[in-house]
């Protein structure tokens, strides 16, 4: 947590004082470092034998789980403001910008997804599950309040970078919620790394298609 709560200060500071897409490329860049130095080091210590395991149901589970949390966060958005309009993003002279593919595209779909997972669910879902089993020897509760405390926790984390609705917070929220649920059920990451990935990968899909006409 010390090496994610030093990624956010300078994130936050570079985001601050340089701004810009200067200071957004750097404050990316602050949280992601914090986020993979904190897996390495976890990796390095420790690892649940099963947790790198990738098992046929895993993309079963993350296809079907990522299209049902989209589904419901358009029903949220549909709740809170009456109509779920087609997303869009800026282009440049009718035309998606080169930057898009990586921060719009590879960023949120693939580099994003992974390092949350792993730091949130791999990392910090393991500690939790794994202090509070050996507190109370019950692995109900460990496992009640690593998945409760992680996605606070995640969600936490995002409100810090963006300014949410309701219905995103409780989207994010649930996101969070399923896939700590996965690592505990399963005691595998993969499942949870593949819905968030569907998750994020349909609302890009959707932003390319609302922009260009495909």
């Amino acid at each position: 947590m010390l090496l994610l709560g030093a990624g956010i200060l300078l994130a936050t500071l570079a985001e601050r004082l340089v701004g810009g897409t200067l200071g957004s490329a750097l404050s990316l860049a602050a949280l992601w470092g914090g986020m993979l130095a904190a897996i390495i080091l976890a990796f390095v210590r420790s690892r649940p034998r099963m947790l790198l395991r990738l098992h046929p149901f895993d993309l079963l589970y993350g296809i079907v789980l990522g299209v049902l949390l989209r589904f419901t966060q358009g029903w949220l958005e549909i709740a809170g403001t009456g109509t779920a309009a087609w997303p869009t993003a800026g282009t440049l002279d009718g035309s998606l910008p080169a930057s898009f593919w990586f921060d719009g595209v590879l960023a949120p779909v693939v580099i994003a997804p992974l390092l949350e997972e792993f730091f949130f669910r791999a990392v910090l879902l393991v500690a939790i599950f794994t202090a509070i089993r050996r507190m109370t020897d019950s692995r109900s509760w460990a496992g009640f309040t690593a998945i409760v405390v992680t996605a606070l926790l995640f969600v936490g984390l995002h409100l810090v970078f963006d300014t949410y609705t309701w219905w995103s917070v409780v989207a994010v929220g649930l996101v969070g919620l399923v896939c700590a649920s996965l690592v505990v059920a399963t005691s595998r990451i993969w499942g949870a790394v593949i819905t968030h990935i569907v998750f994020n990968g349909i609302l890009v899909g959707m932003l390319v298609v609302g922009t260009v006409g495909i």
